[in-house]
């Protein structure tokens, strides 16, 4: 059994149920460990949720710094942050159902602002770099004249960062593949140059 694993196991709990109701009777269960060999890498829950959600955020904000990189139009972008495939990649990660962690979502958020300030600020940090590569590659697009040189690529960049963010919230009766085809889309009208051929 890896640190690794252990980490996967409290997070995929911890989304599921929220801090308050995961023990690490609960991951060592969920994992067919016994409590001591949680002991043997983390010295207690605190420490292991605070290493579950930094390699959350660690590891899915390397993923889109990887894939926004590679990424040569912004309408790609809209497609990476927008479409759902990095929410189910998640859940696959994860072992967790579509929507499953919906719920406790909010509130596990909200434990972490008001338990864990030092989560919440690596988690606005890494939202401000993601921000500020999808200013970056808007910025791009602009020169290119993919996209409206009118526009401020920093607010449009948190209108992204915004929907991208609130698109995790939302359920399944609302949010499908469809529907986030439409948002791309609707963004796209918005943004993108009309002298842009599609």
């Amino acid at each position: 059994m890896t640190k690794d694993n252990i980490i996967l196991a409290a997070l995929r709990l911890f989304l599921l149920r929220g801090y308050r109701n995961v023990s690490l009777i609960d991951v060592a269960n969920e994992i067919g460990i016994t409590k001591g060999g949680i002991y043997h890498y983390f010295g207690s829950k605190e420490e292991l949720f605070r290493a579950s959600i930094g390699y959350l955020f660690e590891y899915f904000g390397e993923r889109y710094t990887e894939f926004l990189s590679k990424e040569t139009t912004f309408r790609g972008i809209l497609s990476i942050l927008l479409s759902g495939k990095q929410e189910a990649y998640m859940e696959g990660l994860l072992n967790i159902k579509p929507g499953d962690y919906r719920a406790n979502n909010a509130s596990l958020a909200l434990e972490i602002m008001h338990n864990f300030p030092e989560i919440q600020e690596q988690i606005d940090q890494g939202q401000l770099r993601l921000r500020n590569i999808i200013k970056e590659k808007l910025q791009a697009s602009q020169e290119t004249g993919e996209t409206r040189r009118d526009l401020d690529a920093k607010v449009v960049a948190t209108i992204v960062l915004s929907v991208s963010s609130g698109l995790n919230v939302l359920g399944k009766n609302i949010i499908s593949l469809n529907m986030n085809q439409q948002i791309i889309d609707s963004l796209w009208q918005l943004i993108g140059s009309n002298n842009v051929k599609e």
